[in-house]
């Protein structure tokens, strides 16, 4: 799938979202022998189960708008992201507040060489968010946070 597809399929998939009760947490997609297999990840308050990931489906087949924008043959597939849920934005810190996760740092944090924090997110104040790994809190920037998902 071309990138400009893919930010169509984004941009739609989004949508959608505004106008429902999940939210988008991913888009995965990979091209076989002429194929693509597009993975939409969604949650929402809650966590989402088959049955959501059934209506979810449902609502971006009724739009008929995907057939639009790829051109060629493709499978869909809704999942939920799992318990090893990613992080991608400040407000998903917010919400999971006092969870177990697990952060890799694209350099190490202020006043440590730790780059992989496993912990508790403790508190979220502007874009510094505070980890109890192993007792001891550390302070990582948003903005310094290479990947982190859920650790449960």
């Amino acid at each position: 799938m071309e990138k400009d597809s893919l930010v169509k399929v984004t941009f739609f998939i989004e949508n959608i979202c505004l106008n429902s009760e999940f939210n988008l947490i991913d888009i995965e997609h990979s091209n076989n022998s002429g194929s693509t297999r597009l993975v939409i990840f969604i949650d929402k308050e809650g966590g989402v189960d088959l049955d959501d990931c059934v209506k979810f489906n449902e609502l971006v087949n009724e739009s008929g708008k995907l057939d639009e924008i790829i051109d060629a043959s493709y499978t869909l597939e809704v999942s939920s992201p799992g318990p090893k849920r990613p992080l991608k934005d400040l407000s998903d810190y917010v919400r999971f507040k006092g969870k177990k996760v697990k952060v890799k740092l694209l350099k190490p944090a202020e006043g440590t060489s730790k780059k992989v924090f496993i912990g508790t997110i403790e508190e979220v104040v502007d874009n510094k968010i505070s980890i109890n790994d192993s007792g001891k809190i550390f302070f990582v920037l948003y903005e310094d946070i290479l990947k982190a998902n859920l650790n449960l």
